[in-house]
């Protein structure tokens, strides 16, 4: 027999169309069922159940900030006029007010005497130092002045 084999082979040409179906084969041996088919759809939803029981109630939370403080309510009447004491109770009051003010006037003239002395003291003291000159400070602010009025006068 010759050789059948071509040794130059071309292009592939198209696919044919697909054949028919082999018939189903037979049941096993022992006839088990076969693969279970697709799920079936799915059914609507029951009916909607009742609510459970109330839980008991939580502890109460950190008490908040205070409010802003709103505005004061209108003025009350006045009261009636109260008893005014009497004079043998006011006067045992009136000794110590009396006698608290002049302590205090007598304390304020020591202070006043004490200054007074200290002053006098120092003027003796720079009258010692110095007893041929006596200064007098206004004649030197009087000449001050006078430039500035003079130089206000100036720049007007």
């Amino acid at each position: 027999m010759a050789d059948d084999t071509v040794t130059r082979q071309g292009r592939q040409g198209p696919q044919g169309a697909r054949g028919r179906p082999g018939e189903p084969g037979r049941p096993g041996p022992q006839g088990h069922p076969g693969r279970p088919g697709p799920e079936g759809s799915r059914g609507k939803a029951g009916p909607q159940g009742k609510p459970g029981p109330q839980g008991k109630r939580g502890e109460a939370g950190p008490q908040g900030k205070p409010g802003a403080r709103g505005e004061s309510g209108p003025r009350g009447e006045a009261g009636p006029p109260g008893q005014l004491p009497s004079i043998e109770q006011v006067m045992p009051w009136l000794h110590l007010v009396f006698n608290a003010w002049e302590d205090y006037r007598r304390m304020r003239e020591d202070e006043r005497e004490a200054a007074e002395r200290e002053a006098a003291a120092r003027e003796a003291l720079l009258e010692e130092d110095e007893p041929g000159e006596s200064e007098d400070p206004d004649d030197d602010d009087s000449h001050r002045k006078d430039k500035k009025k003079k130089r206000r006068k100036d720049k007007k």
